[in-house]
């Protein structure tokens, strides 16, 4: 009866510990970015309401060399890496030390906002997603 103790205790402690890689990977690489390129760089992003209809989002970032940014935003679920998400407005990067785009019009709903860092063609990093919500005009 030990023995058959000792063996279940030792598989539960080895299924949990698969679980707890698995879901980190599943983090890791949520919306299909690596998560060394993640965050990379960004000081800070954030949104706010603006008015009754719109979202200001504004960010920093000082991860090098880069061209431009791409403001993005979804009305469905952010974590769902089949989401889709549409461009807000493309800002080129003038070595400023912050950024911001002001999004007209939205329709209510959770909307979530992200940047895309990129150079040239090349995206080097992806902000932080963040979620405002709008209840009616």
């Amino acid at each position: 009866m030990k023995h058959l103790n000792a063996c279940l205790l030792l598989l539960v402690i080895v299924m949990a510990s698969s679980f707890n890689n698995i879901s980190s990977d599943v983090t890791r690489s949520k919306n299909g970015y690596n998560a060394n390129t993640v965050f990379a760089g960004f000081d800070f992003f954030r949104t706010h309401r603006q008015g009754k209809d719109g979202i200001t989002a504004t960010w920093g970032y000082s991860g090098g060399t880069i061209t431009g940014y791409i403001v993005e935003r979804t009305y469905e679920d952010a974590t769902d890496p089949y989401a889709s998400w549409e461009t807000v407005a493309i800002v080129a990067h003038t070595g400023a030390r912050s950024y911001k785009v002001t999004n007209t019009n939205v329709t209510p709903g959770f909307i979530s906002y992200r940047v895309r860092v990129m150079n040239g063609n090349t995206e080097i990093a992806v902000s932080p997603v963040s979620t405002e919500h709008i209840v009616a005009h």
